[in-house]
């Protein structure tokens, strides 16, 4: 009889703990999908900074001098994150995982 028992509650505790696991890994993989329309305009945004400071007009200006030293650092934390978030994310072949930039 308490062989049962045991046996039902842990059945329902499992049922739980599955539909509990399933519900996190969704919200996970929406996580990981919304992270993509957050690192593209971020890439994009650093490149601009780049190429706008190469222009003739704009070269050795301070605040875009500051700007240009300031991208990559938001990139490199952006990619970071997006390497241990992103499901889809590969490395590229010039780009390397620092676990010890990521602690700081």
């Amino acid at each position: 009889m308490i062989v049962e028992i045991l046996l039902g509650v842990s059945i329902i505790i499992n049922g739980f703990l599955i539909w509990y696991i399933i519900k996190l890994l969704k919200k996970f993989l929406n996580l990981s999908e919304e992270l993509e329309g957050l690192f593209i305009p971020l890439e994009e945004y650093a490149e601009h900074i780049e190429e706008v400071y190469k222009l003739e007009r704009s070269y050795g200006h301070a605040t875009l001098e500051s700007l240009m030293k300031h991208s990559p650092a938001i990139a490199d934390q952006s990619t970071n994150f997006r390497i241990i978030y992103d499901l889809e994310y590969e490395l590229g072949e010039d780009e390397e995982y620092n676990e010890e930039e990521e602690e700081e």
